[in-house]
This record gives C-alpha cells, sequence and structure tokens, in this order.
C-alpha cells in the first residue's frame, strides 16, 4: 500500500510517516517548497531519508501540483496533514490564510484520490470544538472560540462533502494535544526538559489549567488503525486523545521526578495565563476504543517514555 503524507516536517507529520514506514507501507512525504530545511525541520528529514522515506516538494495551493503528484505517486491514501497553524491559539489567525491551505486544496485533492479510487484521511484538532468542561465527543455540535478551529472545522465539514460525492472513503482525525520527541525545543514540554537537565529555571503560570496530552506514539497507532478502519464507511470522525485531564502542573511535577531534577527550578506563578485560555480541555476516546480497538497509554507511561527516549537521542 503506498500512502502520502503532507507536511512531513512537522513534528506529528513526521512520526505518521516514520510510524507508516515502520508498520511496512510506502511512504513518501511531502515539502510546501523545494529544498532542504533548516534545524529541527531538516533533522526529521534527514531521519526519514534513512527509514526509506522519499521527500518530495508539493505545492497545495497549486491544483496542478496536486494533480502531478497523485499521477505520479499514485498513493491508496492520501493523509492530509499539512494546514496552516502560525498563531494558531490566537485571534489574530489569519482566517484567509487558513482557508487558503487548510480547506481549499480539499477539492482537487479528491477528485484526483476518486480517479485513482483512493481514500483520505485529514487531520483535524480539538480547537474544532466549544470550549467546555465536559468530555468532547465526536457527535457534538462544534462551535469553535478560535478562528484556527472554525479553519479546521471547516476543513472537516468540507471533507465529508466531498467524501459522499467522490465515493472516496475519508476518516478525520482529530488531534488533542500531542507530544514526544523531535518537537521544537520552543514548546513548554521539550523546553521544560532541556531546563530540568541543565538545572535552569523555568518561568511558569499557575498551571492550573487541565489537558488532554496524547503520547505521539499513540498517535501513529490510530493512525495505522485508520487505514484498516477506511472499507467499514464513507465518512467517520475520531478523536485522538487519552481521555484523561490532569492538571498541568501534575504533569510539569511528573516530569521533574522522573528526571529526578530540583522541584524549585520550577517557578510557578511567574507569568500569567493567556488570556482566554480555557481551564479544561479533555476528549473521550470511547469510538477509538470500540471500532478501532485502539487504547491509548496513560500520561504517567507516556512521560517516562518520552524521557527515556529524549535521553536517547539528545545529544
Amino acid at each position: 500500500m503506498k500512502i502520502l503524507v503532507t507536511g512531513v516536517t512537522s513534528f506529528v507529520g513526521y512520526h505518521l510517516a516514520a510510524g507508516f514506514r515502520e508498520a511496512g507501507f510506502a511512504v513518501t512525504g511531502t515539502l510546501s517548497r523545494p529544498g532542504t530545511p533548516e534545524g529541527i525541520r531538516g533533522e526529521r528529514a534527514a531521519r526519514l531519508a534513512r527509514l526509506g522515506v522519499a521527500v518530495v516538494p508539493l505545492d497545495l495551493k497549486d491544483p496542478d501540483s496536486i494533480a502531478r503528484s497523485v499521477e505520479r505517486i499514485h498513493p491508496d491514501l492520501w493523509v492530509q496533514h499539512a494546514g496552516y497553524t502560525k498563531a494558531y491559539a490566537y485571534d489574530d489567525y489569519d482566517l484567509h490564510a487558513g482557508f487558503t491551505l487548510n480547506v481549499s486544496p480539499l477539492g482537487k485533492i479528491f477528485a484526483a484520490m476518486s480517479a485513482v479510487n483512493g481514500a483520505v484521511i485529514v487531520t483535524g484538532t480539538v480547537s474544532e470544538y466549544s470550549d467546555s468542561d465536559a468530555p468532547h465527543l465526536e457527535s457534538e455540535c462544534c462551535v469553535p472560540a478560535t478562528p484556527y478551529g472554525l479553519s479546521k472545522l471547516m476543513e472537516t465539514l468540507y471533507a465529508r462533502q466531498l467524501a459522499l460525492r467522490y465515493g472516496v472513503p475519508t476518516r478525520i482525525a482529530r488531534l488533542f494535544l500531542p507530544f514526544g520527541p523531535l518537537d521544537s525545543q520552543e514548546k513548554l514540554l521539550p523546553s521544560l526538559i532541556a531546563s530540568l537537565r541543565q538545572g535552569r529555571r523555568i518561568a511558569l503560570s499557575p498551571c492550573l489549567q487541565r489537558r488532554d496530552f496524547i503520547y505521539v506514539d499513540d498517535v501513529v497507532s490510530l493512525y495505522v488503525r485508520l487505514v484498516r478502519d477506511l472499507p467499514r464507511s464513507s465518512f467517520e470522525v475520531y478523536n485522538v486523545c487519552s481521555g484523561e485531564s490532569p492538571a498541568l502542573r501534575d504533569v510539569i511535577e511528573e516530569f521533574v521526578a522522573v528526571l529526578k531534577a530540583d522541584p524549585a527550578l520550577c517557578d510557578f506563578g511567574a507569568v500569567a495565563m493567556r488570556p482566554g485560555e480555557p481551564p479544561m480541555m479533555r476528549g473521550s476516546n470511547k469510538k477509538a476504543r470500540q471500532y478501532l480497538h485502539w487504547s491509548p497509554m496513560s500520561w504517567q507511561k507516556a512521560i517516562r517514555r518520552f524521557c527515556k527516549v529524549e535521553l536517547e537521542i539528545s545529544p
């Protein structure tokens, strides 16, 4: 089976391409522009090359580029992971840019995949849901709180229309908060690990918000199971979540304990909470458990695995 994955130099995109390859699929990854990426993206691309994943340029804003890629690669499955995420958590997210990259390309993608009798998996997001203290269900009515969430919900709804129009089996994988190795050091958990290992203080908010973190290996295993689920029905949405919502402070303190670091390095309350940040974010994974026979590891076990792998790959 041949799988095309867009956005493979992103954190999750890299792990998806690597995971599909390790599961025995022939994988082609795409970049938005020609050339060798720099920094962590370049490292991910180099690792994929060593795994035997071909990485090629693809301009999702160019319909002809999409058609040529399908004609040349003839994928059985298109995993649409690339998207516009700059300032995704803020009200000044560029909705036009989001529509241009997250929504518009789907028409050509589905038309091209229909011609080769293929299937599509689209990476969605927890941001499609309304802010709520209750666990999010795939069946609930979504009223996103952010422009980014709105652009991704439009992507989901448009994918559903196209799946039914073209008869292309489609799955939406609504991703919650993934973490794991080879993530950007600018993000909280990788920067936390680096600070704790180096004995540097890290300024934190009170960290009372509760979040549904999911280890990236569990994300990959769910996507692999989605491949087998595609013949079951034309269109489905699945939450990719742990189903747990520990307080962020508890998560950080678990990292401190696992790394045997000094708790005093964590300066809780040194910075304010981001305005409008919801206190709770949690999903239900009952649907994935029932239909995919999938279950994620606990957040404590995920932290222990992350720290072990991070120490193995860090210089």
